[in-house]
């Protein structure tokens, strides 16, 4: 799995798990919704997709990724602190799913934040 992905699927299973009434400090615990179900290939369920794209550039001085949900209409470009930069798209990101985002890169900035430099090289972000 692509690393791109493999940080679409953490954060489809971080709204799921919001979805089912876990909270954001009983996941810091490691408290989850468990359902058995076979084992397929993942598919987003909420349709939001994180991308990073190469020989990109920086937006007020540091890098970003770009934040979509083609169901939505959402095309943003957002920091790795979780700030709106711009968005093109008809529909807007929601305060609910700002929340959201910015818990998702409390864990997960690093991961962001290597893949930008794999496809930045240029660019690069400590």
């Amino acid at each position: 799995m692509s690393d791109s992905n493999r940080i679409n699927e953490l954060f489809d299973n971080q709204l799921y798990q919001v979805s089912k009434g876990v909270s954001h400090e009983q996941m810091d615990k490691g408290i989850m919704w468990l359902e058995l179900e076979r084992v397929k290939e993942w598919k987003s369920r909420f349709g939001y997709s994180f991308n990073i794209y190469g020989n990109d550039h920086f937006i007020n001085g540091g890098p970003h990724f770009h934040f979509d949900n083609r169901e939505k209409e959402i095309a943003a470009k957002v920091s790795f602190e979780g700030e709106i930069l711009e968005s093109k798209g008809k529909g807007a990101v929601d305060s609910k799913m700002k929340k959201e985002l910015k818990f998702f890169l409390k864990k997960h900035r690093k991961r962001l934040i290597e893949l930008w430099n794999l496809k930045n090289p240029e660019l690069k972000v400590l």
